[in-house]
């Protein structure tokens, strides 16, 4: 039997070896000896088109980007809202954006909306949020880049559960400390406080390092991170440093009808595209690049030079988060997941009369100075065709080019490299699939003190992992509104309403996605059971979200 003297001795450096561990690898919890729970990582681009990554067909380099997907499994029919903030909504929430607050963009107009709770134009509490419901579970939460989920500390990511957060509250530039609406410095939150941003700033590499700084500011406390990488590039305004701008010099002087065919071929070639299908005829492009002279084809072509290189820089930046991981050792227990928030910008806000008042004095649009900090530019709908390739449409409406975006998930040893699936998922399903990895399931009501709404969406473990090739039944109803554009989807079946016809030419629109994946044909009058069919499955999204039309 051990002396009395050498047990003490022996306690004394037991004590000393758990007392050096706990300085070391932090405090050991309950559930210590369970499996390592693994980091959530969940990367979003702004306004990045379906065909604007390597891995979906575009020419743009983007290796980090496509060594990921490949690494994992492809999502080909991920969908987003119309815009950036339902989309923000819906992936906090899990449900539908008009139930938890955002069923317009920012504060709503018509006098129907106001005082609904489905429409504050924040997030709002009727839902749990999904950083907070992490944090319960014992994660580390962290969010850089656009949260445009409420603007006041109340609302703000701190409030809804981020540990840390570094976020724009104007979202609309990328180079040095000034907003889009003239000589005024741009508002950032950090945390709490209100802060400004320097010459240096270029919104990719900040909100990156951002995130690195986080992270690595409570490495070693025993918690996994849930990270929220909320990149504001490619959106408007196009600006990047000038030798990102540089390397692209000359790629697009053939025009957007040639982007686009390269793209669509790209498409085929991976098999995102039946070998069989004709694309999307020429006649949208307005105006054709043959018209065009060659100062405005110079011009064209910049704005779109100035888009690829955002492009890169995105994926430069995010090869430098993951080479981070790897060198902390974390990067095999990550689970990864990369989408755009919807489909391409199509709009020139540098056209507007608000920029426009500012040409000439704090903006330059001359050719050379296009995508410096003093430039408001955007590339405008016939590029943003090209990247929305091979769907029709784009941002703000309800076709697939608007909706429809490049997602893939990457988790090494559990998610099958080199794999892919056209089962449809939506924004939504991301909160009941991270807290399945956190191991926790979504709480019963009352939480915090108030009734919340169940998630509508559905866990993709089964599905990423290689367990189920569905989640949902055949006939499930996915639907869609922000502004009058609307849509519903049954299977293959898609009902769109088109606001953006005249006023008195508006109607529903039927497609078969199986056989018109590009919706070209309208079957609305040749099909018209079909047609009641949808309209009832609309009435029933309408009712069950609380859409006010």
């Amino acid at each position: 039997m051990m002396p009395f003297r050498n047990r003490i001795a022996s306690s004394r450096l037991v004590l000393a070896l758990l007392a050096w561990l706990s300085i070391a690898v932090g405090p050991i919890e309950a559930g210590a000896q369970e499996e390592r729970r693994p980091n959530i990582l969940f990367i979003q681009a702004d306004d990045l088109g379906y065909a604007d990554i390597g891995a979906f067909g575009s020419e743009i380099p983007t290796p980090n980007l496509d060594a990921l997907a490949h690494g994992g499994m492809v999502l080909t029919s991920f969908y987003t809202s119309l815009a950036c903030s339902p989309t923000r909504a819906m992936l906090m929430s899990g449900v539908d954006n008009h139930l938890a607050g955002l069923g317009v963009m920012g504060a709503p107009r018509r006098e129907e909306h106001k005082g609904q709770p489905g429409y504050v134009g924040y997030l709002n509490f009727r839902v749990a949020s999904l950083a907070q419901l992490l944090a319960d579970a014992g994660y580390d939460t962290y969010m850089t880049g656009k949260w445009h989920l409420g603007n006041d500390v109340e609302t703000g990511p701190r409030a809804r559960g981020f540990k840390r957060s570094f976020v724009s509250l104007d979202g609309a530039a990328h180079l040095g400390p000034w907003d889009w609406r003239g000589p005024q410095p741009a508002r950032y939150r950090d945390g709490d406080e209100i802060v400004h941003v320097g010459d240096d700033f270029y919104s990719t590499r900040f909100y990156t390092e951002k995130l690195i700084e986080f992270i690595e500011q409570d490495r070693g406390d025993g918690r996994p991170f849930f990270a929220w990488l909320a990149y504001t590039a490619p959106h408007w305004p196009l600006q990047a440093p000038a030798e990102s701008i540089a390397r692209f010099e000359g790629w697009y002087e053939d025009g957007y009808e040639a982007l686009y065919a390269r793209r669509f071929a790209r498409q085929k070639e991976l098999g995102l595209v039946p070998k069989d299908a004709e694309p999307i005829d020429d006649a949208r492009f307005e105006p054709r690049w043959s018209t065009l002279s060659a100062e405005e084809r110079r011009v064209e072509a910049r704005r779109m030079q100035i888009y690829a290189a955002m492009v890169s820089d995105l994926d430069l930046y995010v090869g430098r988060l993951i080479d981070y991981l790897k060198s902390i050792g974390e990067y095999e227990n990550t689970f990864i997941v990369f989408s755009s928030d919807n489909g391409p910008e199509s709009g020139r806000m540098d056209l507007t009369r608000s920029i426009q008042e500012h040409v000439g004095k704090e903006y330059d649009h001359s050719l050379e100075n296009l995508g410096s900090a003093t430039s408001y530019v955007n590339y405008g709908r016939n590029w943003a065709s090209a990247s929305a390739s091979p769907w029709n449409r784009h941002k703000a409406t309800a076709f697939e080019g608007g909706i429809r975006v490049p997602a893939f998930v990457h988790f090494p040893g559990k998610v099958p490299a080199g794999t892919r699936s056209a089962e449809v998922v939506t924004i939504m399903d991301l909160l009941p699939t991270f807290l399945e990895l956190a191991g926790r399931e979504f709480p019963r009501s009352p939480y915090r003190g108030r009734e919340v709404l169940r998630p509508q969406g559905t866990s993709l473990l089964p599905l990423v992992y290689g367990r189920a090739e569905g989640l949902r039944p055949a006939d499930h109803v996915f639907g869609w509104e922000l502004h009058g554009h609307r849509a519903v989807r049954r299977g293959d079946w898609k009902l769109v309403w088109d606001r953006a016809l005249p006023e008195g030419e508006r109607r529903w629109q039927l497609f078969n996605l199986a056989d018109d994946p590009f919706e070209q044909n309208d079957l609305a009058a040749a099909r018209p059971a079909v047609l009641a069919e949808m309209l009832d499955a609309w009435a029933r999204y309408v009712a069950e979200n609380g859409v006010i039309e």
